[in-house]
């Protein structure tokens, strides 16, 4: 009776693995929108981006336009943690939220299109500031930036909040 010839497990592993990429490729390969296989994925790279369409405010200068009255900001945060706190006069608008467009309705009674709007949310990560901001862009409002990390920042810099 013939040996049987045994392939070692390590080619084995690396088949599998040439196997596996293919696959992964190919299936990338064919969705509606294939995923880039090569970029820059660092957080600096989507915070410049963010940066370039629409602009950043540091808190201080925000601090200045609340103090001053020459913005009107708005939470992006979820309802419940804009009813836990929030910019005093800030209007809550949730993207996700089923009453958004509601929301928007009321935002346009209250601010005119060339206004300064200045929206945040929390955390470094958070992403309905930059979505929110690229709505209301779109939206035709002129004057818009994003306070980021703004919820945190805001209560750092000890500055006056709302609890509803």
């Amino acid at each position: 009776m013939a040996a049987k010839k045994r392939v070692p497990i390590f080619y084995q592993a690396i088949l599998i693995l040439l196997f596996s990429l293919g696959m992964g490729l190919m299936t990338n390969a064919l969705r509606s929108t294939p995923l880039p296989l090569m970029g820059d994925w660092s957080q600096g790279f989507f915070s410049a981006k963010a940066e370039r369409a629409i602009p950043m405010v540091p808190i201080e200068e925000a601090i200045v336009k609340f103090l001053s009255h020459e913005a009107f900001f708005l939470d992006a945060r979820s309802s419940t943690d804009y009813q836990l706190g929030h910019i005093e006069g800030a209007l809550n608008l949730p993207v996700h939220d089923g009453d958004f467009g509601e929301r928007l309705q009321e935002l346009s009674l209250k601010v005119g299109y060339d206004e300064e709007l200045i929206v945040y949310c929390d955390g470094i990560g958070c992403n309905s500031s930059p979505e929110l901001a690229s709505i209301l862009k779109g939206m035709g409002y002129r004057e818009v930036k994003i306070l980021a990390n703004g919820w945190t920042e805001w209560i750092m810099a000890e500055m006056p909040f709302e609890v509803d």
